[in-house]
């Protein structure tokens, strides 16, 4: 089924539930925030095919009243208020988000809303998944924007970067000219990673100083308006061996062919086995140490997953975070990250920093 994101994100909702007698119960700050459009400070929100109401403390009422025409928005004194519209509506059936909310929360819930039966399932939690999946216009140039700033960032550390110099110290550097660039914060936790570091991208940067030789993985993210953005490059410091720079022109062929491989429809699994395929021409595919894609937006990591497991058919308008990294352990790694949003034809790279292969 495909999204129409011309509507709001809230009436795509509504248009999900089952029965004119279902409703779904939203209170978790980050799925308040893609239904509502902002961000919304210790609210509830009650939404069936006939009425959508957001209870808040008082002090807030004024401001989102000024901020949404879709919803009523209603001082909250307690649950009876909630109670009188599922008895007004007949509501009998309340699905909640099972996966965010604590057992103290659902116990306080399932006594104020007796008159209907709480669906515990994951059922709200999927949709709510799915339908951020798609992104409106808004939302995609929010993740446009976040990806500029990272691609401002990268532009200016790359002048900056000077041997000798720390993990520890080139982390502090993103993160400061991510804030200097309008960052809202760091979307993900920084990877700065050099020489034999780069073998474990679980590692976090440390007190190694670049030197003649090295590569140097850089990961960072971006936040505009609530929405993420993320990319990944490998530089090398000086002149390196022929191994990694074999290791990094695979790579860098390997998320380019990934890449061409995107489209509206495709099987979720498609990119990486294009990825992969060209990973072994370069004989460094059993190094692989990442699956090709994944799903960005509110979150730095969001369905769909495009991997070897993947089974979903992709729709348009999905922001995708894409990457390719190998590592020989103990020695070197080579990781590569851009954004993408996928159209009907293909896909639109928001990464504007080139895949060559830096030196400095």
């Amino acid at each position: 089924m495909t999204e129409n994101v011309e509507k709001t994100a809230l009436a795509r909702l509504k248009e999900r539930l089952p029965s004119d007698n279902s409703a779904a119960l939203v209170m978790s700050p980050l799925s308040l925030r893609f239904l509502c459009g902002f961000d919304v400070e210790s609210g509830i929100l009650l939404a069936s095919k006939e009425v959508s109401t957001m209870f808040v403390p008082q002090k807030y009422v004024g401001l989102y009243k000024n901020k949404s025409t879709e919803l009523e928005i209603s001082a909250l004194d307690s649950g009876g208020q909630m109670l009188d519209i599922l008895i007004k509506y007949g509501i009998k059936r309340v699905y909640i988000e099972a996966n965010k909310m604590t057992v103290s929360e659902y116990n306080v819930i399932k006594e104020q809303l007796h008159y209907a039966r709480l669906d515990v399932t994951n059922a709200l939690d999927n949709v709510l998944l799915e339908l951020r999946s798609v992104k409106s216009a808004e939302e995609l140039a929010a993740v446009t924007n976040a990806q500029k700033i990272c691609d401002r960032v990268y532009d200016r550390l790359l002048g900056s970067l000077r041997r000798g110099m720390s993990e520890r110290q080139i982390a502090s550097m993103l993160s400061f000219y991510l804030m200097k660039f309008g960052s809202e914060g760091e979307a993900v936790p920084m990877t700065v990673l050099s020489g034999e570091n780069t073998s474990d991208l679980s590692l976090k940067p440390g007190e190694r100083q670049i030197t003649d030789g090295d590569l140097l993985i850089l990961e960072f993210g971006a936040r505009w308006h609530g929405y993420c953005a993320k990319m990944c490059r490998t530089v090398a410091v000086g002149n390196v061996d022929l191994k990694r720079e074999n290791a990094y022109n695979a790579v860098s062929c390997a998320i380019q062919d990934g890449l061409r491989a995107l489209r509206t429809g495709v099987g979720s699994k498609v990119a990486d086995s294009v990825a992969r395929a060209t990973l072994n021409a370069w004989d460094v595919d059993k190094y692989c140490v990442t699956t090709f894609a994944h799903g960005i937006g509110l979150e730095p990591v969001e369905p769909p997953y495009l991997g070897r497991g993947g089974s979903v058919s992709l729709k348009s308008s999905t922001a995708l975070f894409a990457k390719v990294g190998v590592s020989v352990p103990g020695r070197y790694g080579v990781k590569i990250g851009d954004m993408a949003v996928l159209t009907d034809i293909g896909c639109t790279n928001l990464t504007k920093a080139t895949k060559s292969f830096v030196h400095i």
